[in-house]
């Protein structure tokens, strides 16, 4: 006995969309996957495994295409897939745990000279900083999300991301040696 019809896709929740229904779709998701692959090896830092979440997005996406009411709103529809199926892995996975020791001894030494030292040491300063200044920072600079789409993803004010984010370069321009931008509200007294 078969689960499926042939001609109905296997997760297929309702109707089958028409032909043409189907192709703005599928061209909306093609439009998109350079970025969503893009924001999969930023998080992934793994091109093979980033080309595996953007196609587990795809198809997760596919799947509950009935859920994207607006068009419009794809872009971060898709990149919100991309991120929870990127945190997914993580949680089926039982990662190899290294003693700090080996880790510090082979990456000691020089990189500043290493035309890639000044791009490591960005990812590193950027991944040192606080989850919640690191998450908009990304979401803005990777994903190209805008200041009100950063707001309605993490559930916050737009002048909250505007801070969080002015903090974030502020504490990258620290840890990287230069002078902290003055804060506005800090202004004089």
């Amino acid at each position: 006995m078969r689960n499926s019809q042939p001609e109905t896709p296997v997760t297929s929740m309702g109707e089958r969309p028409t032909r043409a229904e189907a192709g703005a779709l599928t061209g909306v998701f093609e439009s998109l996957r350079p970025d969503l692959l893009r924001f999969a090896h930023w998080l992934a830092r793994d091109a093979a495994l980033a080309e595996d979440i953007v196609q587990e997005s795809l198809l997760r996406a596919w799947r509950s295409r009935e859920a994207l009411k607006d068009p419009g709103a794809a872009r971060s529809w898709l990149l919100t897939i991309v991120r929870r199926e990127h945190a997914r892995v993580y949680e089926r996975k039982r990662l190899e745990l290294v003693p700090l020791d080996e880790i510090v001894d082979t990456h000691a030494g020089p990189r500043s000279r290493d035309p890639d030292g000044d791009v490591f040491a960005l990812r590193h300063a950027i991944m040192k900083l606080p989850l919640e200044y690191r998450e908009p920072l990304v979401l803005q600079v990777l994903g190209g999300f805008s200041t009100e789409e950063i707001a309605r993803e993490l559930e916050l004010s737009s002048t909250a991301v505007l801070t969080r984010l002015f903090r974030a370069r502020n504490k990258l321009r620290v840890m990287c040696g230069l002078a902290a931008a003055p804060d506005v509200a800090e202004g004089p007294a």
